[in-house]
């Protein structure tokens, strides 16, 4: 893998709140990955990825113990990387996608995902309307 370090670092400082998504299952896991796998948050900043700002998330439903797995989480890198790149961190596994939504950019990058990611899940709590 040859990632373009700064140039990835700089694309994940230019995204704000609005390029993420707002579902519940995305919130979560934005709120709750970096702590929940630090050695995960730590590769990915080595290679200027910013964990709580995923490009894809594919979660499954919750369930019974109200945990709710990540089969895919994918991100943004600039630079290139072999279609056949591995890597693993404990349990997680990462490789370069070759399935993922369009990203837009025309500049040489890939999408890197790994799996799978299991947090607890909470439901957001709404808010009550005074009148």
């Amino acid at each position: 893998m040859k990632p373009d370090i700064e140039k990835t670092r700089a694309y994940y400082s230019s995204l704000g709140p609005e390029n993420i998504c707002d579902c519940a299952y995305c919130q979560n896991y934005c709120v709750r990955v970096k702590e929940a796998y630090p050695e995960v948050a730590l590769y990915l900043a080595a290679l200027g990825v910013d964990i709580e700002k995923p490009f894809e998330t594919l979660p499954l439903e919750p369930d019974e113990n109200g945990y709710l797995e990540y089969c895919v989480c994918q991100y943004i890198v600039f630079g290139s990387c072999p279609e056949d790149f591995t890597y693993r961190i404990g349990d997680v596994t990462f490789g370069r996608s070759d399935c993922h939504p369009n990203t837009k950019i025309d500049e040489e990058h890939f999408v890197l995902d790994f799996y799978p990611i299991r947090l607890p899940f909470e439901e957001p709590k709404s808010e009550v309307i005074q009148r």
